[in-house]
């Protein structure tokens, strides 16, 4: 069996602009950027966008086991996930000629990129939808 695409991961772990309320950047990120992104992105070989709105309402959940664990609660307010070949495709897209006039200025508004940190890895997922996939044999289909 052949091993599994380790497609890479770039996150982008965001704080919002001060200037904007909670509810204003959640509604501005959902309904206007999105939109606009998704096709950017997608024409750009973007294999997947999926953001992760978390409010501190939501992200104050977690206090009690943060605490438990002997952890702490990420103070960001919002998670870009981007799932790409390379590192290379991300580039790709910000030399788009829509980025400088349509992508930038908005991500400007929305977000302090000042304090903007970044990851990149690869996913292996082994349980989706409630059950277990990508083990074969006992092992993981992706190091076979």
């Amino acid at each position: 069996m052949a091993t599994k695409e380790k497609l890479l991961r770039l996150t982008l772990m965001q704080y919002k602009n001060p200037s904007l309320s909670d509810e204003e950047f959640q509604k501005h990120w959902s309904e206007h950027h999105a939109p606009m992104a998704s096709g950017w992105l997608a024409r750009n070989g973007i294999i997947g966008y999926t953001q992760y709105h978390t409010p501190p309402e939501k992200r104050n959940l977690a206090s009690s086991l943060a605490e438990t664990v002997g952890a702490t609660v990420a103070p960001f307010d919002a998670y870009i996930e981007f799932m790409v070949h390379n590192v290379e495709d991300l580039w790709k897209a910000t030399s788009d000629p829509e980025y400088p006039v349509k992508m930038q200025p908005d991500e400007q508004y929305m977000f302090d990129h000042g304090k903007m940190q970044v990851t990149v890895g690869w996913v292996e997922v082994y349980v989706q939808d409630g059950k277990v996939v990508n083990i074969v044999d006992g092992k993981s289909a992706f190091t076979q």
